[in-house]
């Protein structure tokens, strides 16, 4: 583990510990989000400084950007950050309560 992953952990750890009483599997989501949230770091860096896109001369001579793999790779490091953050609101029963559609209707 580098010493960023170590130290997102440390926080989360402090953060939702604070809540509750943290299980294996809870200490497991928060390591993959420590590692999810340093991949995000470092992706994030080098596309601010090497941009998103890069430029490629097709077979005709003409130029167009193409999308660097990191930009995907962030997008894709951010979907699965909000996937982790949902579960662990959910087990902290801090999430956004769903719509009722039926309650809805009921109180009109």
């Amino acid at each position: 583990m580098t010493e960023l992953q170590q130290s997102i952990l440390d926080q989360r750890t402090l953060q939702y510990g604070a809540h509750r009483d943290l299980t294996p599997g809870t200490q497991s989501l928060l390591y993959t989000l420590a590692c999810v949230e340093a991949e995000e770091q470092t992706l994030q860096e080098y596309c601010d400084t090497n941009g998103t896109c890069y430029d490629v001369i097709g077979k005709s001579g003409d130029t167009y950007s193409r999308m660097r793999p990191e930009w995907q790779q962030l997008k894709e490091a951010r979907m699965r950050k909000q996937a982790i953050i949902a579960r662990l609101e959910n087990w902290l029963g801090e999430a956004a309560p769903k719509d009722d559609e039926v309650g809805e209707y009921f109180s009109k």
